[in-house]
């Protein structure tokens, strides 16, 4: 039995940006791909409890090669009253210990087109500027090797 693993990160880049950046890596490794459109229930914070909402997800699955089984699902949820986080969940094969997948999804991080674990002063202070989120980001890339980010 295959075992999967779900690792949810908290970007800083839009759904699109997500999705453009990794289909680019799976056309240029001659994977085959689907894409798919669904919806995800998330939870959003109206002043003194959560209400239960949908996001619209764009997701890629990866149908060959060597990595067959990774997928991106990806979407914005506003937690509070203004502002949208973007997440990026990615399912791999064979759990989190998959060296090949981490190492895709750092490829993935560097090819986006701004750093994903920073966000502007702007956003976050539409967001909510001591949200944990921000943090947590931050955390979740360097735990995969990212702390520095160089655009290539």
């Amino acid at each position: 039995m295959l075992k999967r693993k779900e690792l949810v990160l908290e970007v800083s880049t839009s759904p699109v940006e997500n999705i453009k950046s990794f289909r680019r890596i799976a056309e240029s490794n001659e994977w085959e791909i689907t894409s798919h459109e669904g919806s995800r229930l998330v939870d959003r914070f109206a002043i003194i409890m959560p209400m239960a909402q949908s996001a619209r997800t764009l997701g890629i699955e990866v149908l060959d090669g060597p990595l067959r089984g990774l997928e991106i699902h990806t979407w914005a949820e506003t937690k509070g009253s203004a502002g949208a986080i973007n997440m990026a969940a990615w399912t791999i094969p064979g759990g989190e210990g998959n060296e090949e997948a981490r190492e895709i999804i750092r490829e993935w991080a560097t090819s986006l087109p701004r750093c994903p674990w920073k966000w502007s002063f702007g956003e976050r202070s539409k967001i909510g500027y001591l949200l944990p989120v921000f943090r947590r980001s931050r955390k979740a890339f360097a735990k995969l090797g990212l702390t520095k980010w160089d655009k290539q």
